[in-house]
């Protein structure tokens, strides 16, 4: 189980400014809906792996609040690194094994899950540092989504996405970067 004192750590690298204070703490959470997402989903996977009774209901009430406040179902047992920016964050889910690392932007209506098979293993993506994922992309299955890489909106991806290339359509197709 993760220690309080590294999800606080996590959620300070959520914050932009490099100082932080109460009141800095304070704007980003009036103002900032991504960082807002990323605190209540810290939080409630932190009390909800406790082994107390009364912190686990605080980490479903989270949860719950995630969902219905916040539209968005991050999974706890979701791997999620530092700095993710969703700067609309609505309707994106997070299911269990997924990984993602730093740096990563995922806009609006995302999914991140397995691929449903019910008679293969569940295998959930990884993606790597510094994607973008844009509006109603599903990324689907037990892959790799290559560091850089830009996933473009609504497309369904199944398939590894190398490093510093593009993957857009249904079924997506890779594409270079334009230099």
């Amino acid at each position: 189980m993760n220690s309080l004192i590294h999800t606080i750590q996590d959620i300070k690298n959520d914050i932009p400014e490099s100082r932080i204070t109460l009141k800095i703490l304070f704007i980003n959470y009036l103002y900032n809906p991504s960082f807002r997402v990323l605190l209540n989903h810290r939080l409630g996977k932190h009390f909800y792996k406790s082994n107390n009774f009364f912190l686990r209901q605080l980490g479903i009430y989270y949860k719950v609040k995630m969902i219905t406040k916040r539209n968005c179902d991050f999974s706890y047992n979701s791997i999620i690194g530092k700095n993710l920016k969703m700067p609309h964050p609505i309707g994106v889910v997070i299911g269990d094994g997924v990984v993602i690392k730093n740096n990563v932007t995922v806009f609006q209506q995302v999914t991140f899950g397995s691929h449903g098979k019910k008679s293969i293993e569940l295998a959930y993506p990884v993606i790597e540092d510094g994607v973008k994922i844009y509006a109603g992309a599903k990324i689907i299955g037990g892959i790799t989504i290559g560091e850089n890489a830009v996933i473009g909106a609504n497309s369904v991806v199944n398939i590894d996405v190398p490093p510093n290339t593009v993957a857009v359509g249904i079924p997506c197709r890779i594409i270079p970067k334009e230099k």
